[in-house]
């Protein structure tokens, strides 16, 4: 049974042979050329994609060099397969070849081992796929026309219409094809189970049955594309407001935060009184006129100046730690919602002491 066309494969001279020539320099397509040589001389070197084919689908583009070179691949395996008479693997490689770099001639050789391979109804879908892909295709009409018109009368016609382009599965078994919004397939008589597939993991099936000669038709409708939940960052809320810090640490009442900027401010100014005082009281020159002249007073004055130095440099870094505090409470732990905390929360309090010299610190519970 099946064609007889692939037996080129081994004899005939085809001018269906290709041979690879690439444009300009810079230029990143390739395209091919008829060239007459014999396919058993072409080991390693023949080449199955034309410039011209396009992918059966209206989003598909020109074939890459990365298919290009993967449709040669899987066209050279498949060669050696059907030579070797194993046709089924032939026809897989060939129609691998033809997803990666879609062809009248490699489409043709698939349709071709498939039918001599057995298989009836995948080599009439393919037949079917041919005759509506290169409809000008005299070599794709000679091959893919009387296997049709064989399948209508000894297979299940179905015709698969989907709202968005999709792939197709007869059970487990894939349609060879890319995503189509419309599908004309031959199936064995009997009950099938059809799954139309699109992006996003999206997946429907439906059920169709019927007899040697009997039409029957599907038609799926895509569901919507799933939403893709984010989660929120640490600091983010479900409006898209970021607080910076999760809400649950934020427990104190603004009231802290003022005392705390009312104590960093009364220490700042005390602290400017101090620098002030330190240098004018007793100052440097009354310090060094009274040693310079050997006066009683000197260890005094001196004494006296430095105390004041030292009481300046606490006040200051006494300011620094309670401006810090106060910072790091109104950025990370001050609630400023208005929201009424519970008894349970924590209570910090800043405090101030001048009673052995300047102190600062804070206490609370937690």
């Amino acid at each position: 049974m099946g064609t007889g066309s692939p037996d080129r494969i081994d004899s005939e001279e085809d001018d269906g042979a290709f041979t690879r020539t690439t444009r300009a320099k810079g230029m990143n397509q390739n395209r091919f050329v008829l060239g007459k040589k014999r396919w058993r001389h072409q080991f390693g070197a023949a080449l199955v994609v034309a410039f011209a084919a396009f992918a059966r689908s209206a989003a598909a583009s020109e074939p890459s060099v990365d298919d290009i070179k993967a449709a040669e691949a899987e066209f050279n395996q498949g060669r050696e397969a059907y030579r070797a008479g194993d046709f089924a693997e032939a026809a897989e490689h060939f129609e691998s070849a033809d997803g990666h770099a879609p062809n009248d001639k490699v489409l043709e050789l698939a349709i071709s081992a498939r039918d001599k391979a057995g298989n009836a109804d995948r080599a009439a879908t393919l037949a079917q796929l041919g005759l509506e892909t290169y409809p000008n295709s005299e070599r794709v009409k000679k091959v893919a026309a009387p296997l049709v018109d064989k399948a209508r009368a000894e297979l299940l016609q179905v015709t698969v219409e989907c709202s968005e382009a999709c792939t197709l599965l007869d059970g487990t078994r894939l349609v060879h094809g890319t995503a189509a919004a419309r599908r004309v397939i031959f199936l064995t008589p009997g009950d099938h189970a059809i799954r139309a597939g699109w992006s996003d993991e999206r997946t429907l099936s439906q059920n169709v049955s019927g007899a040697a000669g009997e039409s029957a038709s599907l038609t799926f409708t895509a569901p919507p594309i799933p939403k893709k939940e984010t989660p929120l960052s640490s600091g983010a809320t479900a409006n898209g407001a970021d607080t910076g810090v999760p809400s649950s640490m934020r427990v104190l009442n603004p009231l802290y935060l003022y005392i705390g900027a009312g104590a960093t401010a009364v220490l700042g100014g005390v602290t400017i009184w101090s620098g002030i005082d330190t240098v004018n009281n007793p100052g440097k020159e009354k310090v060094r006129d009274a040693c310079s002249r050997m006066q009683p007073n000197c260890n005094d004055l001196y004494n006296q100046g430095k105390n004041a130095e030292l009481r300046t440099n606490l006040l200051i870094a006494a300011t620094s730690v309670v401006g810090a505090a106060t910072a790091v409470v109104g950025i990370f732990f001050t609630d400023f919602s208005g929201k009424k905390k519970q008894d349970d929360t924590a209570t910090i309090v800043p405090w101030i002491s001048y009673d052995a010299g300047p102190a600062a610190g804070a206490m609370g519970r937690f």
